[in-house]
């Protein structure tokens, strides 16, 4: 099974971008691929270090929205599996070794939780036993995906196989931007006999910045 990660970015996530490719380079399982797609950008504002990994960066220097850049990166990805990650966010060093148990559980999508904002100060936790459920997850009325026991289900940082990628993209209208992570996923489970897990692990710390609301268009 091979995984990719697919990383979405702009001009003022590079910084945070690098960080992010320095926790991917310490995973306990590293990915086969990683593709960042950087918009509002030149070649000459993202400096490309050496990784563990083989990465590809494209760089578009018109304004792209968080959907467009996420099937950017999906689209250049030949892997198994396609796991999402936002560049201002960080990893769990061992969050590809979970999801790849996950997916070895015959899944279609993964979504797991999330350490948020002061939360973030703190080391992640080792996971000695990870906590897979399968199918436990369903569309909700506000158009995400909920799990009744819990209420951390980061949507932007989505796993799903290759199939499914192929089959639903990220919405990139200008009226889903902000949610097109959402509604991705609800599309995707809107496919017949989809099967899901849902890692109960925080595999990632989010913290909002909320810089993508300056790359919206003047309307």
């Amino acid at each position: 099974m091979k995984i990719g990660i697919a990383i979405p970015c702009f001009i003022k996530h590079i910084e945070r971008c690098y960080e992010l490719l320095d926790s991917i380079n310490q995973q306990t399982r590293l990915p086969d691929q990683v593709v960042v797609s950087c918009s509002s950008s030149t070649p000459e504002n993202f400096v490309q270090e050496k990784y563990r990994f083989p990465l590809l960066v494209i760089i578009t220097e018109e304004r792209k929205n968080a959907a467009q850049n996420r099937n950017i990166a999906a689209s250049q990805l030949e892997t198994d599996i396609i796991t999402f990650f936002d560049a201002d966010d960080r990893m769990h060093p061992q969050r590809l070794e979970v999801i790849e148990k996950a997916f070895q559980q015959t899944a279609d999508i993964v979504l797991h939780s999330f350490f948020l904002d002061k939360e973030c100060e703190q080391e992640f936790p080792l996971i000695t036993t990870p906590q897979i459920l399968k199918n436990v997850l369903s569309k909700c009325a506000s158009g995400c995906i909920k799990y009744d026991y819990v209420q951390r289900i980061h949507h932007g940082q989505v796993s799903v196989t290759q199939s499914v990628f192929k089959a639903v993209q990220f919405p990139e209208e200008l009226t889903y931007e902000t949610r097109e992570d959402c509604v991705f996923c609800t599309r995707v489970f809107s496919l017949p006999n989809i099967q899901t897990c849902y890692i109960a692990h925080p595999l990632s710390k989010y913290s909002a910045s909320n810089t993508c609301i300056t790359e919206k268009p003047n309307n």
